[in-house]
């Protein structure tokens, strides 16, 4: 039996954060496409079922059209059973507006749910705040099945209402624990006979959810699970460290930049952080810096956490306007960052430059 692992699509989301309107809405429309891509995949590589484990959509107000399109989508690829739990963000059970679900879908509850097929069972528990505490020793596999275990949680020490405490599933016959609500890939021994595994988000949306996003594909044989995290963005989020000390013009930031970058695909979010010094003979300008990357990349963003460097004896007998400037400001009583911010804003109006206010 072969199985995908899914979980955290948070379909439906505004993706306003960062993005322009344009952006948000293509983002948007990417995520839907990206499940749609999934079934796809399922179908055509002949997967039995399809673990969604949690976090379909991003809240329990759901449009019609991406609710309808989510169904169409999973009646579509009727070959492929999709077993759909919910998690904390689409805990609605009127998510879909009443619409009855396509045959090929199941979906779980507050009590524990099973699903045969031969000798693999697949069994899902919805947390809630009567559950959380009784859901461990009310789990019941049979140790002679294949049993896969979907949850939708934090992983945690101790048992809550939306924690899921790992080590009382120990000992209990599962052989993959399908985890949903940590974006990122994470998987490790759950005892002596499974595995518990996260499967990260499909599509990245903010610069926390950054690098390879996808799903886990399950490979069930007689006394055997073997998984594999498959990468499967649209778009990639990364975030990049940019060392500016030894830049002078906006020319070499701009090739600073780039260098760090190097290898990141033009469809990516990338979102570059500005390290180390910067002395008042930087052209630091960080509007054209990020109108330049941009042509490079899907959507950018700069941040700004390089400091000012100035010493007080290093214009102490600079005779020129230029000089005395520097000198008034950084014997004033206003902090770094404000004289900073003069400094720079004086030496480019000394320069015939037009200064933002």
């Amino acid at each position: 039996m072969r199985l995908i692992h899914c979980a955290d699509l948070h379909l439906d989301s505004k993706m306003e954060a960062n993005l322009s309107a344009a952006q948000a809405r293509e983002r948007k429309a990417e995520l839907l496409h990206t499940f749609a891509r999934l079934a796809d995949v399922a179908r055509e590589q002949k997967v039995d079922g399809v673990l969604i484990a949690g976090d379909l959509f991003d809240s329990r107000r759901v449009s019609a059209a991406t609710a309808n399109l989510v169904l169409d989508i999973m009646e579509q690829a009727a070959e492929v059973e999709f077993f759909y739990l919910r998690g904390n963000h689409d805990e609605s059970r009127d998510i879909f507006g009443g619409r009855k679900l396509p045959e090929n879908v199941r979906t779980f509850g507050h009590d524990w749910t099973y699903y045969r097929r031969g000798d693999v069972v697949i069994a899902g528990l919805e947390l809630d705040r009567e559950n959380w505490g009784s859901m461990y020793d009310t789990l019941d596999l049979r140790s002679d099945t294949a049993n896969v275990v979907l949850l939708h949680g934090q992983d945690a020490a101790q048992p809550g209402a939306e924690n899921i405490a790992i080590p009382r599933l120990r000992g209990r016959n599962i052989d993959y624990l399908a985890l949903g609500h940590i974006h990122s890939y994470q998987k490790s021994r759950l005892d002596s006979r499974g595995v518990w595994a996260y499967c990260g988000c499909l599509e990245g949306r903010g610069f926390d959810e950054c690098g390879e996003k996808g799903f886990v594909v399950l490979d069930i044989r007689p006394g055997q699970v073997k998984t594999a995290f498959v990468p499967f963005a649209a778009r990639q989020l990364r975030e990049v460290v940019v060392d500016i000390t030894e830049c002078v013009t906006i020319t070499q930031l701009q090739a600073a930049a780039e260098a760090a970058a190097a290898g990141i695909s033009p469809e990516s979010l990338v979102k570059f952080t500005l390290v180390g010094a910067y002395t008042p003979e930087t052209q630091k300008d960080l509007t054209y810096l990020s109108k330049i990357l941009s042509r490079r990349f899907w959507f950018v963003k700069i941040k700004d956490d390089s400091r000012f460097r100035l010493e007080r004896g290093d214009y102490a007998h600079d005779a020129s306007l230029k000089g005395a400037f520097i000198r008034l400001v950084m014997a004033s009583g206003r902090s770094e960052a404000e004289k900073a911010k003069i400094i720079c804003a004086g030496l480019q109006a000394l320069a015939g430059e037009e200064v933002a206010i």
